[in-house]
């Protein structure tokens, strides 16, 4: 039965099987049972496979499709490097402040939450004025949620959650053919290392603000709703308290995709100073700021910091990859997207690290 012991969510002595879509479904139902009162034959299931880290199935009502929950359970191994206790307090605060769908449980290997209608992104809808806009004002108002539990500790988690992830990367690989191309493209560990070090001796010293962030803002993770105008965010599993240019850079470097990454759709000057100010008016308004105060400079300013963070973002889903490489069974290429990523990261660090007010450069696309 739900146990209420840890806040206010249902947890469920629950374990979803995942080995084939029936059972996955048949797991599911138990999960439904538990929190509606569904006429089980009235139920249909969709698989959504856009996702490479978990197992995302949608439920619904066939009489009325708009009745409709999702059951996310968690890819193998993910407790290494996600604090689900974390993740769930971080829906909690989301849905308090309206920004996501009702949680309506946790179980043994997943979540149960509310379904957001509208499609999800793909590299053509994330560069549309209107909804690049819908984007921004969106982060905004995430970025000015403040949790109400006064024991948090608002530190940024970038770094420490670099050298976590460094730890986790493995050292070898037990297939000799995938372990011979992990050491043949991908560097040494005591080379990403001091990687880590020189981003850290170079990002601290921007001082962005820290607030609190997604993490993991890819195209898939944001829904668009053309009938309300607006726009979703989904997925908490990386939220956490942040660089604020963290967050946007980090979102900009997911305009190249997951499934085929495309770093020449990373956007350039342009179209960034168009978002980036856009973003700046609405959180000085969220701020009670005078819209006077957003200037060219500070535009600019902002556009070099988040380019700059924009490194870190590569570095990090690099090593995440390198750490699924090891344990998941989702059928991607983690391996090869590592190096895809970690590839931007050392094509772009000169560039990036070098910018200065008054003398960057376009460095992506601006193609609509």
């Amino acid at each position: 039965m739900p146990n209420n012991s840890n806040g206010s969510i249902n947890r469920l002595d629950i374990t979803v099987c995942t080995d084939s879509f029936p059972s996955l479904c048949a797991g599911a139902k138990v999960v439904i049972s538990m929190i509606k009162n569904w006429n089980f034959d009235c139920i249909d299931f969709e698989r959504f496979k856009d996702g490479i880290t978990n197992h995302l199935v949608k439920c619904y009502l066939k009489d009325n499709p708009d009745q409709a929950l999702l059951i996310r359970v968690y890819g193998e191994k993910t407790e290494l490097f996600i604090d689900r206790d974390l993740e769930v307090r971080n829906m909690q605060m989301m849905c308090e402040a309206g920004l996501c769908a009702p949680l309506h449980c946790a179980f043994s290997n997943g979540l149960c939450y509310g379904f957001s209608p509208g499609e999800v992104l793909d590299t053509k809808m994330v560069r549309d004025p209107d909804i690049s806009k819908l984007i921004a004002r969106r982060l905004v108002k995430m970025h000015a949620v403040r949790s109400n539990v006064h024991e948090v500790v608002t530190q940024p988690c970038l770094f420490p959650m670099l050298y976590k992830y460094h730890n986790l990367i493995p050292d070898s690989f037990p297939d000799p053919v995938k372990d011979e191309r992990y050491k043949m493209v991908i560097a040494s560990k005591d080379v990403l290392k001091s990687e880590i070090d020189c981003m850290k001796e170079h990002l601290v010293k921007i001082e962005s603000p820290v607030v609190f962030c997604h993490n993991d803002l890819l195209l898939k993770n944001v829904i668009y709703n053309k009938e309300t105008e607006d726009v979703t965010f989904i997925d908490y599993e990386y939220a956490d308290y942040n660089y604020q240019a963290f967050d946007i850079g980090n979102h900009f470097c997911e305009f190249a995709g997951v499934e085929k990454f495309e770093p020449k759709l990373y956007p350039g000057k342009e179209f960034q100073m168009r978002w980036l100010r856009e973003y700046l008016e609405a959180w000085y308004l969220e701020n009670d700021q005078s819209l006077e105060d957003v200037t060219d400079d500070i535009v600019e300013k902002f556009y070099i910091d988040v380019n700059k963070f924009a490194l870190a973002s590569h570095f990090l889903w690099g090593v995440w990859a390198l750490i699924q490489s090891a344990h998941s069974t989702l059928d991607f290429d983690f391996l090869g997207y590592a190096k895809e990523r970690l590839d931007e990261y050392f094509s772009r660090k000169e560039e990036f690290l070098s910018l200065k007010l008054n003398e960057t450069s376009t460095n992506g696309t601006d193609t609509q």
